[in-house]
């Protein structure tokens, strides 16, 4: 009920009351003082009034509850809204703890797996250091090295560099050589020049002759008798050498003496040796192959062979003979097609046994078969049995003995090959003579001496 209906209510109970109470007519007319309730008016009223004041009371706490409770409605709906806030906050944040769990989740087992793949790296890793220590290990060595290499690079490039400057005073010295052959060259022209102008006085010395051969026609009976006196001469000379060919007291041959002579000098017993009738004594010969010529060192001390063939005559008569006075040396070659040639030195001398009989002295070489023998200049004898050269092998390992140096430039003691071919390349050979080619042996070779003749 509301406060308009009570108001309403409690004026007509005030209006019955006072019909009751004053049955005076109403007068419309209302005075201007106070009217005054009566007391029973008062008594009627009082209750009404109470009541109502107790009513009006009541209301305005009502009210004032409504009012309350609209304010608790208000916040309470405003803590049911922040309540569903909240509880929405709330299962939002439930949402968030299982999204976080299954993340947790996801985390530990990737962290499980991570810390499997942290043991793993730590194996690989410790493995690595292994390898890596491995490797430093070999580094260590490579560097080692690679030191030792720079060294011996280091000591090439000092070789290097002396060879450079040995290259560098050879360039010299073959520029000087190249100058001096220029020079010698002009003196070859020079020498061409006066050849000519010698020609043009061999013409004229050729018409003097002619002149002069008459004047020899008159003198033929001066030489016919001068020939007579020769004759006997010669004659007399004969039986002188016929005489020392039965003798033991030769040291040489004889200069018109041919066949096998009794050599006698002092330290050796008296031995055979042939000559060639021009006091030429034949110390080697080969021109058939009837004797093999890979002879030990006693062998070739002593001597070998048929003084009417192929022989050897020995080095220690050839030091004997040679060491007793000058001796020249002739050496006649042949060649499978029937050419020859010859080359002639005129100081030959060979050394003591005591020193492997070296070939000391050869002289000045002439001939046409070219020098193939001062190469081997002091080079001691070499046998396949006392090995003497130069090489790291024997040079004579395979054939005769000979003055090796460096295997080459001459053998004439070497393997005979009828043919004059020699695939082995260990045939008899004369270097400057078939210009080095080795496949050529010699088929006929004889070493002479004879006394240096002043």
């Amino acid at each position: 009920m509301g406060p308009s209906v009570i108001v309403v209510l409690i004026s007509l109970l005030f209006l019955t009351d006072l019909t009751v109470a004053d049955e005076e007519p109403f007068n419309s007319t209302v005075p201007e003082e106070v009217i005054e309730c009566s007391p029973s008016c008062f008594k009627v009223i009082k209750p009404v009034l109470d009541h109502f004041m107790q009513f009006k009371t009541s209301a305005d706490k009502s009210q004032n509850l409504n009012e309350q409770l609209m304010d608790v409605i208000n916040e309470n709906k405003i803590k049911e809204e922040n309540l569903y806030a909240l509880i929405k906050s709330n299962d939002e944040q439930k949402n968030t703890i299982n999204t976080l769990t299954k993340n947790n989740d996801a985390l530990m087992k990737a962290q499980s797996s991570n810390e499997e793949l942290i043991r793993i790296f730590k194996s690989e890793i410790s493995q690595k250091n292994n390898e890596i220590e491995n490797k430093e290990t070999i580094i260590n060595s490579l560097k080692n090295q690679i030191n030792q290499k720079s060294e011996e690079l280091k000591k090439a490039r000092e070789e290097k560099d002396d060879f450079s400057k040995k290259l560098l005073s050879c360039s010299d010295n073959i520029i000087k050589n190249m100058n001096s052959l220029m020079e010698k060259e002009k003196e070859i022209q020079e020498h061409k020049e006066e050849i000519k102008r010698k020609d043009d006085l061999l013409n004229k010395k050729d018409n003097e002759i002619l002149e002069k051969t008459d004047q020899a026609r008159s003198k033929d009976a001066l030489n016919e008798a001068l020939t007579s006196q020769i004759n006997v001469i010669s004659q007399n000379l004969t039986e002188t050498n016929e005489k020392f060919s039965t003798c033991d007291e030769i040291n040489s041959c004889l200069p018109s003496g041919k066949g096998l002579f009794h050599i006698k000098l002092p330290g050796v017993s008296a031995f055979e040796a042939p000559c060639n009738g021009s006091g030429w004594m034949v110390i080697q010969r080969r021109m058939d192959g009837s004797v093999k010529f890979d002879r030990n060192w006693t062998e070739y001390r002593d001597g070998f062979g048929n003084l009417t063939g192929e022989f050897f005559l020995g080095l220690e008569k050839l030091h004997l003979i040679t060491q007793s006075r000058q001796h020249e040396l002739l050496i006649r070659l042949g060649k499978v097609d029937g050419s020859t040639a010859f080359e002639k030195y005129d100081d030959f001398k060979i050394g003591s046994g005591r020193d492997s009989y070296p070939l000391e002295s050869v002289g000045r070489p002439t001939g046409d078969a070219g020098d193939s023998l001062n190469n081997n200049l002091n080079m001691k004898f070499s046998t396949f049995d006392w090995d003497n050269d130069l090489e790291e092998g024997n040079c004579a390992e395979d054939g005769g003995g000979w003055w090796f140096k460096s295997c080459g430039t001459s053998f004439l003691n070497g393997h005979f090959h009828k043919d004059g071919k020699s695939e082995n390349e260990d045939g008899i050979n004369w270097g400057s003579w078939h210009n080095y080619d080795w496949s050529v042996s010699l088929t006929s070779v004889e070493i002479t001496i004879r006394p240096k003749l002043f």
